[in-house]
């Protein structure tokens, strides 16, 4: 479906509950509404199994705000109390991050939509509620990837506004500049909550502040999307997704980082931490990860 037919179905959509599925990989939205999304990803994978950031969820918790956390399967599966906390958040959407955090555009299609299927599986069954979208680990993503997240009725979501806080590269003072400087009405933010971001627990409370100062609101991603005005745009595609984070985290650290670093790599530009892609194996339960795996997230 093109996006010219599918501002149409929205159209005649009228005032349904859900309206139909962006047919693009959405990295925000155009609006008049000074609304935003603030996303967090929950990210593990089989052999790394990361945390749960406490102080960020009883920061948002405290001031009840709307959010959507991506949660792969694996971490659902490591972290059974965290996902309780998550579950009885009624403030909290659920988004899926897929199994164990493979490039999905290097998996083969029964193993991609496997990844996708398994951990919709997964979350409804420990959190008690759907996943509304499909984050791809890395922000990789292909047609392939789209058409298999589509078919799932899950918009592909990636993000606008990069804060840098995977890997403890940036400072707080950074990412609250960052964001604060990048945020827009449709923005769609990504943060970290799986100990990944050691710093923006400090940064966040600021970052909320100074959002709302500006005029903003907050929803979750299913929430911007069904915005009256809402139209999605779209995200770059890229087969490898991020480039090297540390790299452009230093450079951003030191003022030095240019408009638009943070977006997957451009088509064929792999990103370092990358495993060489390997000939998928038969599909497995749960979804096999291993030569795929992206533990940078």
């Amino acid at each position: 479906m093109s996006l010219l037919l599918w501002l149409l179905a929205l159209l005649l959509n009228g005032d349904r509950t859900q309206p139909p599925i962006p047919p693009i990989a959405i990295s925000g939205v155009t609006t008049e509404e000074r609304a935003l999304a603030l996303t967090f990803d929950a990210c593990a994978t089989k052999k790394q199994a990361n945390g749960f950031d406490e102080k960020i969820f009883e920061i948002l918790q405290r001031e009840k705000i709307p959010v959507t956390i991506y949660m792969t399967g694996t971490w659902a599966e490591k972290h059974p109390s965290a996902v309780k906390q998550i579950a009885a958040a009624d403030w909290v959407e659920i988004g899926n991050h897929s199994y164990s955090h493979p490039r999905l555009t290097l998996l083969q299609p029964d193993r991609l939509r496997t990844q996708i299927r398994y951990t919709n599986r997964i979350l409804l069954d420990k959190v008690g509620r759907p996943a509304l979208s499909l984050r791809p680990p890395a922000g990789a993503w292909n047609q392939d990837v789209l058409r298999a997240a589509n078919q799932e009725n899950l918009p592909l979501v990636l993000w606008s506004v990069v804060s840098g806080d995977a890997g403890g590269h940036i400072p707080a003072d950074r990412i609250r500049h960052v964001v604060l400087e990048q945020a827009r009405p449709g923005s769609i933010v990504i943060f970290h909550i799986n100990k990944r971001g050691p710093f923006t627990h400090k940064a966040l409370p600021d970052i909320i502040t100074g959002l709302r100062e500006k005029g903003f609101r907050f929803v979750t991603v299913s929430q911007l999307l069904a915005l009256p005005d809402a139209q999605p745009t779209s995200a770059r595609q890229s087969r490898m997704g991020y480039k090297n984070l540390k790299s452009r985290a230093q450079k951003a650290n030191e003022g030095e980082a240019k408009p638009g670093e943070g977006a997957p790599a451009p088509e064929g530009q792999p990103s370092p931490d990358a495993a060489p892609p390997q000939e998928p194996a038969a599909p497995k339960q749960p979804p096999a990860g291993d030569g795929h795996e992206n533990s940078s997230g």
